[in-house]
């Protein structure tokens, strides 16, 4: 580039800053190597020379063309792909060739168009060689401005659509270049191939660019010939004229060839943000279907939990309605015989305490074993089935059609990272379901629950069964009450206050029965709790990894999103001051 002003000089200055910014996203977003070296490229060029892109077909006449363009066979042409390789021309004092490491053959040559200008002769669109083909796209991105070749006997080949695709993604500016128009016998053959061309240009690829008829082959005859009158005949049947005047002004005019120059790295990086944005929402709205699926999986653990506790309430109720029952036996009992008749009884208390187990307590304790132990499997039951409803929800999340497809046209650890995280998170849920052994589990939890109610009377369960801690606190309780009534006897009380004991003895008997059917509902319900809390918790640590990537990416997109809509700003706001007219030397704004 040439020496610019101050106002220029900042254009590029923010450029570069507007470059390193996107390297810096590209980066963090983890993007592919090749879509960081575009930009990395783009800052570099913009330090080089005018970068002109020939491309098009092999057999188009490219090369032909390029030495028409030069005036010096500078190209090797024939009808075979001669240019079987990137060829970059630079200007040279004489000439000179070397390879590069990149593959790219680099020419020099005595020419003053190739002072202000690099040319970059591509292999054809359809490259026999793929990586001639590769890096030929490559050096797209990088142009300045991009010349198409085409073939008046076969113009605008489907290859040829693709490769223009290309170009008009970058935001590249193109001219097209219909070669070898000495072919065509009669003018209005031209017309119909312009007609042909400007409809696909513009159907298929929304492209209007110049489109210029030339034949290099009498281009190259006219500069080579040594009659002023023939060479003008030739040059004027050539139609090269009008594209070299064209060519020239865009390119040895200084203001405009600079205002090419910092408009080329803006295409990349609209279409790098087009594509990284388009990612961007794609992955948003995937992770918002991602929140809901956790969401959804919560709302199914709090409907469990609610659930559950209600039907708990039902079958404790039907426990602690075992242990009133009792009750109520044990006081028409001791109403029905604490009596003078029987005060000789109340002294016999392995007598006392038989007839009070057959009577009162009768198959109490196995009953409440029986709802207990139902109660248990009832719990571990629904826990194994809230396990396989959230296995289930996980893999159909996994299975999402989607979820199998490329995000946007961006590759990097997004999808991999999510479909591992689910692979495990179902995996994690899945073993546990895999591995629910019932019976231990339920084993687990009487046990539990037997040693919480052993512990509140003060009892050492052993192998006595929670009926059995019940029913032995019961007895106790009427023992003691009857004791009570006996001690009164022997004490001299007579037979006077027998009623009233009676009724103090019940009345004890209710309350203390009571209390230990409170209590028993109050161990029952902290057990329950404690296993249910802790049964959810663990799905809950199932789906956490999930959760937290969810949570992550979506922080992380979100941001993406606000880079990029201050990237395509600033883009907006350099073109236009690109556009504005570009002040001279010594002509700052």
């Amino acid at each position: 580039m040439r020496v610019l002003d101050s106002g220029q000089e900042a254009l590029v200055e923010r450029e570069r800053a507007l470059l390193d910014r996107l390297v810096d996203f590209l980066v963090g977003f983890g993007a592919p190597g090749e879509d960081v070296e575009i930009v990395r490229r783009s800052l570099s060029d913009l330090e080089e020379l005018f970068l002109l892109v020939i491309v098009g077909e092999f057999n188009a006449g490219k090369s032909a063309f390029v030495n028409a363009l030069l005036g010096a066979e500078v190209s090797r042409e024939g009808v075979t792909p001669t240019t079987d390789r990137i060829t970059l021309l630079r200007h040279a004092e004489e000439p000179t060739e070397r390879e590069r490491r990149d593959g790219v053959l680099e020419r020099g040559h005595p020419n003053d168009f190739l002072r202000e200008v690099a040319i970059v002769d591509t292999p054809g669109t359809n490259a026999i060689i793929r990586h001639h083909e590769e890096l030929s796209r490559g050096f797209v991105p990088r142009s300045d401005l991009v010349i198409f070749v085409t073939s008046a006997d076969r113009p605008l080949t489907e290859s040829e659509r693709g490769y223009l695709e290309l170009v008009r993604d970058w935001g590249k500016k193109v001219l097209m270049v219909v070669n070898k128009a000495d072919l065509f016998d009669e003018d209005g053959q031209v017309e119909q191939v312009r007609s042909f061309v400007e409809e696909g240009l513009r159907s298929a690829l929304g492209l209007s660019p110049p489109i210029f008829f030339v034949s290099s082959l009498l281009a190259r005859k006219a500069k080579a010939a040594t009659s002023a009158m023939e060479s003008r005949a030739l040059l004027q049947a050539s139609g090269f004229g009008k594209l070299e005047a064209y060519v020239f002004d865009l390119l040895l005019d200084e203001e405009g060839r600079v205002r090419l120059k910092l408009q080329s790295p803006l295409g990349p990086v609209e279409e790098l943000a087009r594509r990284y944005r388009g990612a961007v929402e794609e992955r948003l709205n995937l992770l918002e279907d991602d929140f809901r699926t956790s969401e959804n999986v919560e709302a199914q653990l709090g409907l469990y939990v609610e659930d559950a506790k209600r039907d708990f309430e039902a079958r404790l109720a039907e426990i602690e309605n075992i242990v009133l029952k009792m009750g109520e036996r044990g006081d028409v009992w001791l109403e029905e015989n604490i009596r003078l008749m029987n005060v000789r009884e109340l002294f016999r208390e392995e007598k006392v305490r038989r007839r009070f187990e057959r009577e009162v307590v009768a198959d109490t304790e196995e009953v409440i074993d029986e709802r207990v132990d139902e109660l248990v499997d009832w719990l571990v039951g629904r826990n194994h089935k809230q396990w396989r409803t959230v296995v289930e929800y996980v893999e159909r999340r996994r299975r999402a059609d989607y979820d199998e497809e490329m995000i946007g046209e961006v590759r990097d650890d997004f999808e991999h990272d999510r479909g591992k995280i689910l692979r495990s998170v179902g995996k994690t849920a899945q073993d546990v379901v895999g591995g629910y052994d019932r019976e231990r589990e339920s084993e687990l939890l009487a046990t539990s629950i037997q040693n919480a109610v052993a512990r509140t009377a003060a009892i050492e369960a052993g192998a006595l069964g929670i009926g059995a801690v019940v029913v032995a606190l019961a007895t106790t309780r009427f023992l003691d009450a009857t004791g009570v009534i006996a001690a009164a006897i022997i004490a001299g009380y007579g037979l006077f206050v027998l009623p009233n004991r009676r009724r103090k003895a019940r009345q004890d008997f209710r309350e203390k029965t009571d209390a230990l059917r409170l209590r028993l509902g109050e161990v029952l319900r902290r057990q329950f709790e404690t296993e249910l809390n802790r049964s959810v918790e663990k799905m809950r640590e199932a789906i956490a990894p999930y959760t937290r990537f969810v949570k992550t990416e979506h922080a992380r997109m979100t941001r993406a999103r606000t880079d990029l809509s201050e990237i395509d700003g600033e883009v907006d706001a350099l073109k236009d001051e690109i556009s504005a007219p570009v002040p001279g030397p010594g002509k700052d704004a």
